[in-house]
């Protein structure tokens, strides 16, 4: 398949060998310092500070100009006075640069002498073929090049996914909470003004890139919406755009427009235009990573019928009536789906959905109830609440596990020291029926002591977990670490001195393995919910908890509006460029149906 131009033009922003700063300088009051000292802290290829007055940077070499260095430049980043910039993208020009971020504000957002400005750099940028992102931005990032190129330093991690934002605020905002739930980008540009690159270009050069699975845009204006529309489509016939975009309001079109230089334009066309492009539209930043993470971690539903499980009839009355305002169907049970529960629950339970025990402390029926949903072919989703981040609660839980019930642990525990002295050994030899031996002691190790007293109960919870445990899936995720820092604790600690947190971490683990096992098994989302603002991290195991039903309704409702976008292209034989004749499947690498 041929690739666009826009592939080779961006090659050197994203992927470049050489890297100079300009305006790079040791006055810690000014951004050309943290600019500098964010790249250089992680950068690995060439890095040239260029200032006029200094001789050297942070420890760095530094030129007058950018034609004073010796090596070629591939890329550069500009934190100078606006009014200076002109010249040195001459300078960039002779130099033979490639690709340039302009950082500096001052342009286009500030009226009609900062967009002549603008204009007159761009003339001289493409006269030598430079590439720009910006004017008024904070920089960018690229994993591939280990290149933090922000006006500050920030953490952020490696990742599936791919961030364009005009905004540098929401942009360095969406990084520091991805951060926060474990989920890190290939790449990210704060665009700025996209004097230059248009928000179009970066999705259209992210969709041929296939360490990408998810492009996330945050939009306050767009130059040509056909444009969007014409190569976007080619896009997200292959992997998803969620966006963010302000202006439904006169007071929101006004700030876009002196914040970005923006024209905001009609809302209804913007999202006329999203919907012909197949784009999933985002009302706010949390949606826009929770509908990002949903993508990652769920396939798409077959439909829009939905049951939910809960533990507490209030919720799941919430929860209900949340995906009924996001038309996702709360469907009737079946026949034999009443009589399954009728037989497991106490006479008590809510008979209908959202399926509720009604206070029944027998939490292995409750753990079978998801799965069989699942095997209904009517439901084509589930919401199971409740099981959201047991080591973000474990702070919570330790205080009523103090005393007599640590000690019981604690005992249970030593009641397994003999296999514990060899289970690590034993766990890296990746015996299978070794493995299975360890993993059935461990799990009745811990979930005896904290969550199902009843012994046949224990050994039925042990029997429902291990099926989804196989030594395949232990091997490859967090659960095979946690479990064997749990048989090395068990092995040289005391019940005195157990810590809650790691037990925890290790039931975390064990969920989220069973919560994968069934969406890989039946092809369905099962989406789950905390019922407190815990801070939640999207584990190894690819499972990520909502604190809200709100939140888990509207992933839900999200990932079948693209679904159901999907099968319209299909069903039209519409041919975009790399979406001809694959599979939902075949596009997202499996974690579609």
């Amino acid at each position: 398949m041929t690739q666009p131009a826009i592939v080779a033009a961006l090659e050197p922003l994203f992927h470049p060998r050489s890297v100079a700063v300009i305006g790079a300088t040791n006055n810690f009051a000014k951004w050309g310092y943290s600019t500098f000292a964010s790249i250089m802290n992680s950068y690995p290829g060439d890095l040239y500070p260029v200032n006029r007055h200094d001789r050297e940077i942070l420890g760095y070499p530094a030129f007058p100009r950018v034609t004073d260095i010796p090596g070629p430049v591939d890329l550069v980043v500009i934190v100078v006075p606006p009014e200076n910039v002109s010249g040195i993208m001459r300078d960039c020009v002779d130099k033979g640069v490639k690709a340039g971020v302009i950082i500096t504000a001052g342009f286009a957002e500030v009226g009609a002498e900062g967009k002549a400005m603008q204009d007159e750099v761009m003339r001289i940028a493409r006269s030598g073929g430079i590439r720009l992102v910006g004017p008024n931005c904070m920089g960018m990032w690229s994993a591939a090049a280990n290149l933090p190129a922000f006006m500050f330093p920030m953490s952020i991690m490696e990742g599936p996914l791919a961030l364009i934002s005009q905004g540098g605020n929401i942009g360095g905002a969406l990084v520091a909470d991805a951060f926060a739930r474990g989920v890190g980008f290939q790449q990210y540009v704060s665009c700025g003004c996209t004097a230059d690159i248009q928000i179009e270009d970066y999705i259209e050069y992210l969709g041929y890139d296939d360490s990408v699975e998810v492009i996330l845009a945050y939009i306050e204006g767009l130059a040509e919406s056909n444009r969007f529309v014409e190569k976007v489509r080619a896009v997200t016939s292959k992997k998803p755009v969620v966006v963010m975009k302000p202006g439904k309001t006169g007071a929101a079109a006004r700030a876009i427009s002196s914040h970005s230089g923006a024209m905001s334009g009609s809302d209804r066309i913007y999202d006329a235009a999203f919907r012909k492009a197949g784009v999933i539209r985002a009302e706010n930043t949390t949606q826009l990573l929770d509908v990002s993470i949903g993508f990652l971690t769920q396939p798409l539903p077959k439909g829009r019928n939905v049951v939910i499980t809960t533990p507490g009839g209030s919720y799941g009355v919430i929860c209900a009536e949340a995906c009924a305002l996001r038309d996702l169907n709360v469907i009737d049970l079946p026949a034999s789906a009443m009589e399954t529960f009728s037989s497991m629950f106490p006479s008590r339970w809510s008979h209908g959905n959202p399926v509720d025990p009604a206070g029944d402390r027998n939490f292995v029926q409750y753990l079978r109830a998801p799965e069989i949903l699942l095997q209904l072919p009517e439901v084509h989703a589930v919401i199971f609440m409740g099981f959201g981040s047991f080591s973000g609660l474990s702070s919570t839980f330790a205080s009523g596990l103090a005393g007599p019930r640590m000690q019981m642990i604690g005992e249970r525990m030593k009641g397994v020291e003999e296999l514990a002295r060899n289970a690590v050994g034993v766990i890296e030899s990746r015996d299978p029926a070794a493995i299975g031996q360890i993993v059935r002691a461990a799990l009745k190790t811990v979930f005896g002591s904290i969550m199902v007293s009843d012994a046949s109960d224990l050994e039925a919870f042990v029997d429902l977990l291990s099926e989804s445990l196989t030594t395949e899936r232990m091997l490859q995720s967090a659960f095979y670490e946690d479990l064997k820092a749990l048989f090395t604790f068990i092995s040289e600690g005391t019940p005195e001195n157990i810590d809650i947190e790691d037990v925890f971490q290790l039931i975390e683990s064990i969920i989220g393995a069973l919560l994968t096992g069934w969406i890989q098994k039946y092809g369905k989302p099962v989406i789950t919910t905390t019922f407190t603002e815990v801070l939640v991290r999207l584990s190894e195991e690819g499972h990520f908890p909502y604190s809200s039903v709100e939140r888990a309704a509207t992933v839900l409702a999200k990932l079948t509006e693209y679904g159901e976008y999907l099968e319209r292209i299909e069903a039209r034989g519409d041919k975009q460029p790399g979406g001809a004749g694959a599979t939902q499947g075949d596009r997202f690498g499996g974690h579609l149906r």
